[in-house]
């Protein structure tokens, strides 16, 4: 990975990178007077083969900013400060900080430029914040089901809360801003308290008490949570001149530095990578950088980053295989790019990543992290990516590997981790993905909690089950697991622009196993089979057997056969950490493909065969 370029490694104060800011901002106002045919120039760009020269992400960002603005003004309601966009939950009131930016900024002119309407907005809206808190600067955390999951110190909203008072201070009256500067520095400190190990007995009280759940944590413990609780007391030392913030909060972050995986360049959550959350880490240190221009985390933003290329499917999306904390989603990620701009191969990756938006029309809701995107986005040179090759492998040692062959891609995981209690921690069980570029995700979709029909294998152990692999390895095209003293293996070798066989086999052939392929199958869909049996997948449970299937079976453009023995069943909901009974909706339910694994037959191949181009 390239080191930062001079223009960002400047960070901040620098006359030069202010000069750089200036002259970028005048060249942004030149091009959005001509913004409608940038956009025109950007989805033809994007319509077949995507050319990146003529994508900017700037302008990008700044349309989408634009865009938002009506949606979220036509949410206000002026009696309370709330943004009310389908009933009210506190994390709406973040794009107070877009709208206070919009309406202060000089550089680009828009014609938002003091608009009182929403200079009005964005002061309510935090009023409403103060509103909302409790004695100790705490909000209770609502979820959009009405749910209540208790009080908090909420990380992102407080980031924009932050942000938003810089702007606006000097424009309220003496009462609003001391109410204000009362509200946050209660949070601030809350916060900071927490970070030193003095957590807040009132936080998440009564909720979860059959999980093994820790919602705090002490002597700057590490995860996705505490580095923005770093960053923001951190930000908040440097606006109310506290030196005893700014210096927990720079120890919190080098806390968090310091965890980076020195191999494969992760920060581990529960045991291990997560691609999603991986976005969380860089965000936070990226926003720090931005605030203080510390050079120690240069380096491992450079890692992080490059993990985080390199664990993305071929349309911008995040490979979930890999991940102990999120499922598939399709959407490429709208979060950090402003981080990947610090780099040569990250502003062609935010590029790459602008550019599928465009194409899938993704419209981007107003919200902080759009405008981060837009406001600390770092021009420069550029270096092409793996990602633009329609042949190509990539590794972290033999834990992990994605390798391409146009239309093919497929990623093999061999990371491993002990189960986990906690509900945010889901079994690490599913480690072969399959996607195409004619319809997209095949096999996988990610990982569940306590099911064991998502994981690839199943062993029969003494009157329990043995689902959860102790340890894997990926060896080229094969991922070998370990349960407990039996191993198996699945390996991948595309055949053809349509064809792709997996081959499942014991390495013990005197044990039994049930071998299991996660189906990306989605409901409001129909599938079909060799013996003409047309089903549509809906809430209704259903069964095909491979004895009554006639040999395959066809889901949206593609099939798979059915060896003897195996069958698919559909739905099957995955453990759901943010639902508080733990159900997943229809919309993330899965088709399960079984299969049986014995002596007799110790191994079993499928071929996917692609019909839609």
């Amino acid at each position: 990975m390239r080191q930062f370029s001079v223009e960002a490694s400047l960070a901040f104060p620098s006359s030069r990178r202010k000069l750089a800011c200036r002259v970028c901002c005048l060249r942004l106002l030149l091009v959005t007077m001509f913004l409608p045919a940038l956009n025109e120039g950007l989805a033809a760009a994007a319509k077949d083969e995507i050319n990146l020269a003529k994508v900017s992400p700037k302008t990008y960002y700044l349309d989408q900013l634009l865009k938002g603005v009506p949606v979220v003004m036509k949410s206000f309601v002026e009696e309370t400060g709330r943004f009310a966009l389908a009933g009210w939950i506190p994390e709406y009131q973040e794009v107070i900080y877009p709208l206070a930016y919009l309406a202060t900024t000089k550089e680009p002119a828009t014609t938002y430029a003091e608009d009182t309407q929403l200079i009005n907005a964005a002061m309510k809206g935090g009023d409403a914040l103060c509103d909302s808190q409790y004695e100790d600067g705490t909000i209770e955390h609502l979820k959009r089901d009405s749910s209540s999951w208790g009080r908090i110190y909420p990380h992102k909203l407080l980031t924009a809360w932050l942000e938003t008072y810089a702007l606006l201070k000097d424009r309220m009256d003496a009462g609003r801003q001391g109410r204000w500067e009362k509200g946050l520095t209660q949070m601030v400190e809350g916060t900071h308290q927490q970070i030193l190990g003095k957590r807040n007995p009132r936080l998440f009280s009564g909720i979860f008490r059959n999980d093994e759940v820790v919602w705090g944590w002490s002597n700057f413990e590490v995860n996705s949570l505490s580095i923005w609780d770093g960053l923001n007391v951190f930000r908040a030392g440097q606006i109310f001149q506290r030196k005893d913030w700014q210096q927990t909060g720079q120890r919190m972050i080098h806390s968090a530095l310091e965890t980076l995986d020195p191999v494969s360049f992760f920060w581990p959550e529960f045991g291990g990578p997560s691609p999603s959350q991986q976005l969380e880490y860089l965000q936070a240190i990226g926003l720090y950088y931005e605030h203080s221009g510390d050079l120690a985390v240069v380096p491992y933003v450079e890692r992080g980053l490059e993990f985080q290329i390199k664990y993305v499917y071929p349309d911008g999306s995040l490979i979930e295989t890999l991940d102990g904390r999120a499922r598939y989603s399709p959407e490429p990620p709208a979060d950090g790019h402003f981080v990947f701009s610090q780099l040569e191969e990250g502003r062609r990756f935010a590029k790459f990543l602008v550019a599928q938006m465009t194409r899938r029309g993704t419209v981007l809701p107003l919200s902080s992290s759009l405008l981060r995107n837009f406001r600390y986005y770092h021009e420069g040179d550029e270096a092409k990516l793996s990602l633009e090759k329609k042949s190509y492998s990539l590794s972290s040692g033999s834990k992990a590997s994605v390798r391409r062959k146009a239309p093919w891609f497929y990623a093999l995981s061999g990371f491993t981790a002990p189960t986990t209690r906690n509900r945010w921690g889901l079994d690490r069980q599913n480690f072969v993905s399959v996607w195409h570029e004619g319809v997209g995700l095949i096999i996988s979709g990610g990982n569940s909690k306590g099911q064991s029909e998502w994981s690839n294998f199943i062993f029969p152990r003494s009157g329990r089950l043995a689902y959860i692999p102790s340890a894997g390895q990926v060896r080229e095209n094969q991922v070998v697991l370990t349960y407990e003293d039996k191993k198996a293996s699945l390996e991948v070798s595309p055949e053809s622009k349509t064809e792709l066989k997996i081959k499942a086999a014991l390495l013990d052939p005197s044990s039994s196993a049930t071998g299991q392929l996660l189906l990306h199958l989605k409901a409001g869909n129909t599938c079909k089979t060799a013996a003409g049996g047309v089903l549509s997948l809906s809430d209704r449970s259903i069964e095909i057997r491979a004895e009554d299937a006639g040999g395959w079976v066809e889901f949206e453009g593609w099939r798979i056969n059915l060896p003897a023995g195996s069958k698919v069943n559909f739905p099957s909901y995955p453990f759901d950490p943010e639902e508080r009974d733990s159900r997943a909706p229809l919309s993330q339910a899965r088709g399960v493909l079984s299969y049986p694994l014995n002596s007799t037959v110790p191994r079993t191949e499928f071929t996917i065969t692609v019909l839609k181009q």
